[in-house]
């Protein structure tokens, strides 16, 4: 059996349910990911900050039935919250994905940015 990358999976079903356009902001700890968008079919479209890609992510599911975007892990993952709560209390169907370190820098509570430099990331 071959092995399929959970990136390559996840931008699969989201092109199955019609979305061709996945909005977010490049970071650091999800760009490994986003080189994989293209081979799904999806345009990734850049925006200046978090926020904005969330309330993009809205308004391209109102019109398309469903909508989705990347941030990385830390301020602007928490402020796109504001924009992702909008959808949700309207009902309007969008993924999140957010990129978050990886699971030997977790376990050898390595101190990275976009945290609180305690080297816990379940905060």
């Amino acid at each position: 059996m071959s092995q399929l990358k959970i990136g390559d999976y996840l931008f699969r079903r989201l092109a199955q349910l019609g979305i061709q356009t996945v909005w977010g902001v490049p970071g650091d700890y999800e760009l490994a990911l986003l080189d994989l968008i293209g081979d799904a079919g999806v345009t990734f479209s850049g925006n200046a900050n978090e926020l904005i890609a969330s309330y993009a992510a809205d308004g391209y599911s109102r019109i398309n039935g469903a909508g989705a975007f990347v941030t990385t892990f830390g301020p602007g993952e928490l402020s796109a919250y504001c924009g992702h709560a909008g959808a949700y209390a309207e009902f309007c169907p969008v993924v999140h994905v957010v990129g978050y370190p990886g699971v030997s820098a977790m376990k050898n509570h390595t101190l990275m940015h976009h945290s609180l430099g305690t080297g816990e990331f379940d905060m």
